[in-house]
C-alpha cells in the first residue's frame, strides 16, 4: 500500500496470504506458519491476532 512503512507493507502481504491459506486450504496452522516463514506457530498466531484481532483458527471458523 501507499504510505505504509516497509514493515507494515510486508505485514499486510503476510496477512493477505495467511487469510487466503486459512480460507482455502485445510492445512494446520503450523503448516501455514511454516509456509509464511514463521519459525514457530505461536509467533504466527501472535502476529495474526495483532493484525486481525482474531486468531487464525477463529478467522478460519468465520469463513466456513
Amino acid at each position: 500500500g501507499v504510505g505504509l512503512s516497509p514493515k507494515a507493507c510486508i505485514a499486510q502481504r503476510l496477512v493477505l496470504e495467511a487469510k487466503r491459506l486459512l480460507a482455502h486450504t485445510s492445512w494446520p496452522v503450523q503448516t501455514i506458519a511454516d509456509q509464511l516463514g514463521f519459525d514457530e506457530a505461536t509467533n504466527f498466531v501472535k502476529f495474526f491476532r495483532r493484525e486481525q484481532a482474531v486468531t487464525p483458527s477463529e478467522f478460519r471458523a468465520q469463513q466456513r
